[in-house]
């Protein structure tokens, strides 16, 4: 759920009002005679008479023009206003942004009627629109406290509790909306957003699926259903409310960078991701998801020039994002820049120990930079991790000591674990390289270059074709 429904709220409201502004709340004009009374009324300056908000406002409300409206108003006058009248001049100096204003109408209101539970609701909203945050919260219990079925309240509480991640309250007060007013669209979006959180996939589709058919132009509601729908699998479904919402809001990145999280995880598709991510790329220059998702999709299709930059301005941006730190160990070594290879292996490491390949990758940029004591140290300590005559402990042996390569292939020749086996390939590989046996190296490399998935592919890939092939 976003918390623009929040935002939003002050303009919802006024469709509220306006629809209950009808000409029924205007008091029965009588037939006029030519009494001293009624020729009192007809001279009461102008200035003073009563002005009714609905009627000069009326031509306004489909464009939503409030400066245009407000103006009209108080061209009209504003000193006489009935209680529906001064409630809709208050919303509107709300609106524009004339928040004290609006606060003092409200009050006027309340002095007049402490009952009057709109004027307590939308005293609410304007504290929340100051940033007054305990003063709204006492106005949305009065606001409670005065109408205990005032669902517009129960929502907002909602909403207020979902934007500080109390899903469990949140979820409490949409139920409360809901039990009111079933067909409360907001509440539905609302408790179908927090019962995700909280773990009810299911129920949150459900949720969704009832609110958009009472919404269908709600963009947020389509955006948290296409979430709730990945989680489900539903990948096609998650796809056409992205592209509803981009079809609604195409200046909203956020939108793309989704659509493009789907279509690179999900459907593979690289071309779409990519046109997306350009997108947010040039909506919001310097988005850091936008950046994280180019580096991934640009390493998939082995541009390794252009992934490396994008993951260099990762670790710019956030210097301990740790998923980077193998990436960028990768291309220094095809770069044949060891030292460098070396020290981003050594971190990916220090970060994942279980894994046995950056810690090897790291012996093998040392020995690569002539460090061969460090090198060695890097391999023996490797070693501890598996048991002789392990398929992995042979092939580390072979690197770190660098004699015979009859038990480490032996071990992969028995090997069930294809990848385990396909991969450690190239460690081998890499050894013979170093120690001049180009032929060795070659066929280690060609056996698994066109695999990919993993490191080790990659790595093999670029001895063979460069870091520029594709």
């Amino acid at each position: 759920m976003s918390v623009k429904n929040i935002v939003l709220l002050p303009v919802i409201i006024l469709f509220l009002i306006l629809s209950g502004c009808s000409s029924s709340s205007v008091p029965e004009k009588t037939p006029e005679k030519k009494t001293q009374e009624n020729t009192e009324v007809r001279n009461i300056p102008e200035e003073q008479k009563q002005v009714n908000a609905a009627d000069i406002i009326n031509d306004f409300e489909k464009t939503l023009d409030y400066k245009t409206a407000l103006e009209e108003l108080e061209k009209a006058g504003t000193e006489n206003l009935d209680d529906d009248s001064r409630l809709v001049y208050a919303v509107l100096l709300r609106n524009n942004g004339r928040l004290e204003d609006s606060e003092k109408e409200l009050k006027t209101l309340i002095s007049h009627n402490s009952g009057n539970a709109d004027a307590w609701f939308n005293l609410a909203l304007t504290y929340y629109a100051a940033g007054k945050t305990d003063k709204m919260n006492e106005a949305l219990d009065e606001t409670i406290n005065t109408d205990p079925d005032y669902t517009e309240a129960w929502v907002m509480k909602g909403q207020l509790a979902a934007a500080s991640s109390n899903t469990e309250k949140a979820e409490l007060y949409f139920r409360k909306a809901l039990a009111i007013d079933a067909d409360n669209a907001d509440a539905l979006g609302g408790l179908g957003w927090a019962v995700a959180k909280n773990g009810d996939k299911k129920e949150a589709l459900e949720l969704f699926n009832k609110a958009v058919q009472l919404d269908p132009e709600n963009v947020y509601f389509r955006v948290d259903r296409s979430r709730v729908n990945v989680v489900l699998r539903n990948y096609n479904d998650a796809e056409k409310d992205l592209d509803f919402a981009i079809s609604r809001e195409p200046d909203n990145p956020w939108h793309y960078l989704d659509r493009a999280r789907i279509r690179l995880q999900y459907f593979k598709d690289y071309k779409g991701a990519r046109e997306d991510l350009n997108m947010v790329e040039k909506l919001n220059p310097g988005n850091f998801f936008a950046i994280v998702y180019l580096a991934g999709l640009n390493d998939e299709e082995r541009k390794f020039d252009e992934a490396e930059k994008y993951y260099k301005q990762v670790v710019e941006i956030h210097p301990d994002y740790i998923w980077a730190y193998m990436p960028l160990g990768k291309f220094a070594w095809m770069r044949k820049n060891y030292p460098e290879a070396a020290k981003w292996f050594l971190k990916a490491s220090a970060e994942d120990p279980d894994n046995f390949s950056l810690l090897l990758m790291a012996g093998l940029s040392r020995l690569y930079e002539g460090r061969k004591d460090e090198a060695e140290k890097l391999f023996y300590d490797n070693l501890k991790n598996f048991k002789q005559g392990e398929t992995a402990y042979e092939v580390i042996r072979f690197c770190a000591e660098r004699n015979s390569d009859f038990f480490a292939v032996s071990a992969l020749n028995k090997e069930q674990n294809e990848n385990l086996r396909e991969k450690l390939w190239f460690y081998m590989g890499a050894v013979y390289d170093f120690e001049g046996n180009s032929a060795g190296a070659q066929a280690a490399y060609e056996r698994i270059a066109d695999r990919k998935g993993e490191m080790e592919y990659d790595l093999a890939w670029a001895e063979l074709h460069g870091m520029n092939s594709r």
